[in-house]
């Protein structure tokens, strides 16, 4: 009897011992059946974690952009002088008889 429950043991390996008991293996299928097979999967989970951080990271800056134009629109509907250099550098306004050169500095470019 002795002899029988030794090569019982040495067929199969320890940790596969764990498997008969019935809650550890359908715990065990159902922990696969969640990271791999679900519509709602591990990897998937992981893939929106990732959008959702560029989404507010995206969020931020478009946040800051809004106010730095807003500061700007201000300024250019309260100062005139700005707005006249404005329309001549955006949009290469000038006055009647005036020549306009655009010098682009290539240092600030890069």
């Amino acid at each position: 009897m002795r002899e029988n429950k030794q090569l019982n043991s040495t067929k199969y390996p320890h940790w596969l011992n764990y498997f008969k008991n019935f809650y550890v293996l359908v715990g065990t299928l159902f922990l696969v059946w969640m990271l791999f097979f679900d519509s709602d999967n591990f990897i998937r989970r992981r893939n929106q974690k990732e959008k959702e951080f560029e989404l507010k990271s995206q969020e931020a800056f478009y946040a800051k952009e809004i106010v730095d134009l807003q500061e700007k629109m201000r300024e250019l509907h309260t100062n005139n002088q700005e707005l006249e250099k404005f329309s001549r550098e955006k949009y290469l306004f000038h006055k009647k008889g005036e020549d306009v050169y655009v010098i682009k500095d290539l240092s600030k470019e890069e």
